[in-house]
């Protein structure tokens, strides 16, 4: 188990070589090593990381090492990247809804997590992919502005599809595009643990979640060249009222989120 706030690294390796992700066993735990360009490439990621030395490496500590970074405005300017992107991808849907809806119908899921990592990052909560949806819904003390925009996005999101069934499709789906990945191993024992655990709609979130990260990869033209398993992996709603009511829904919340300052 991960000692640190956040279970996606428990070791960020400084390297001035290219950012290759390596999977190793040390005797019965796997080890995901991912390589970072300098202590200050990504601040997010590494927030309350402990910083250690290694023989005549010296570890700069990074702003990301205290608490200091909303007073930074870090926190602030990725979670504006994020309600932008999210808002790009409310437009690309609507260019799609006449011709392909049911990239219409990803796109607009791609914009739903967006705003939940917007919404995250500017109430000062660092996002973790596999606990994402339970973050959101325990925001402390959440304006009733904030309400309504996580409920936009968690409608968008159709998590009340997340059945037994849904899920091990969607899964099965998803085993088959990220077959090639190296982390695959560490993926599957997420999305076991939460099955296990009884946390079906945390599941079913996560897989769209690393669906999404691994069709961002490929420009998202996996959708073009696979739709059936992307339909399947994503479990994509083709009602194109309700892809419409949700691109105006979506567009009103990320802008109401970029008005908040705390």
């Amino acid at each position: 188990m991960n000692p640190f706030p956040c279970c996606e690294y428990d070791i960020a390796y400084f390297d001035a070589g290219p950012r290759n992700v390596r999977v190793v066993r040390l005797d019965d735990k796997t080890i995901e090593l991912i390589n970072f360009y300098s202590n200050k490439s990504d601040p997010i990621s590494l927030y309350r990381m402990i910083p250690i030395s290694y023989r005549n490496m010296p570890f700069l500590p990074g702003p990301f090492v205290n608490n200091n970074l909303m007073a930074g405005g870090v926190f602030m300017g990725e979670s504006n990247k994020m309600l932008v992107n999210a808002l790009f991808n409310i437009e690309t849907a609507s260019r799609h809804f006449n011709l392909r809806i049911d990239l219409s119908s990803l796109y607009l899921k791609a914009a739903s997590y967006d705003l939940i990592v917007g919404i995250l990052l500017r109430t000062g909560v660092k996002p973790m992919p596999s606990h994402e949806l339970s973050q959101i819904r325990n925001l402390i003390h959440p304006s009733d502005q904030i309400k309504d925009c996580i409920e936009s996005a968690l409608e968008c999101l159709g998590l009340e599809r997340a059945s037994k069934t849904s899920i091990a499709r969607s899964y099965r789906a998803l085993r088959e595009i990220i077959k090639n990945r190296d982390d695959k191993n560490i993926i599957f024992s997420k999305i076991d643990y939460l099955m296990e655990n009884g946390l079906g709609a945390d599941c079913y979130y996560y897989i769209g979640k690393i669906g999404l990260s691994h069709l961002d990869s490929y420009a998202r033209r996996m959708g073009e060249i696979y739709p059936k398993l992307i339909n399947l992996t994503f479990d994509l709603n083709l009602d194109t009222g309700f892809l419409r009511k949700m691109s105006t829904t979506l567009i009103a919340s990320c802008k109401k989120v970029l008005k908040i300052r705390l």
